[in-house]
């Protein structure tokens, strides 16, 4: 999208950027994956999705625009599903977040 005016521009880059922030918060709370596995999901982090090398350019609601290595066009994937973050101490593998309903029902 072109913008003939730069304070359109400029307001809708900010709007791009609360969205962004917005995701990433949401997903940051829902997944918890820093504090679970010491994941930070950010713009710009490094991630591998199915083996497949990329970098976090957006977000998509709770999901993840990636651009993998080689490709022309970002994919959208899951925050957990087959995907690896790179961090400080290496690739970690996110793992979804446990089901609080898997063992059933609690005991009355």
């Amino acid at each position: 999208m072109t913008y003939d005016d730069p304070e359109d521009r400029a307001e809708a880059e900010a709007q791009t950027r609360q969205r962004q922030a917005a995701d990433l918060e949401h997903i940051a709370a829902y997944y918890r994956l820093e504090r679970r596995l010491g994941i930070t999901v950010a713009l710009g982090g490094r991630v591998r999705h199915d083996g497949r090398e990329g970098v976090i350019v957006d977000t998509a609601g709770q999901r993840l625009k990636v651009m993998f290595y080689g490709d022309q066009q970002a994919s959208i994937c899951h925050a957990t599903s087959q995907m690896e973050y790179e961090t400080a101490t290496g690739w970690i593998t996110a793992t979804p977040v446990p089901d609080p309903w898997a063992a059933g029902p609690a005991a009355a």
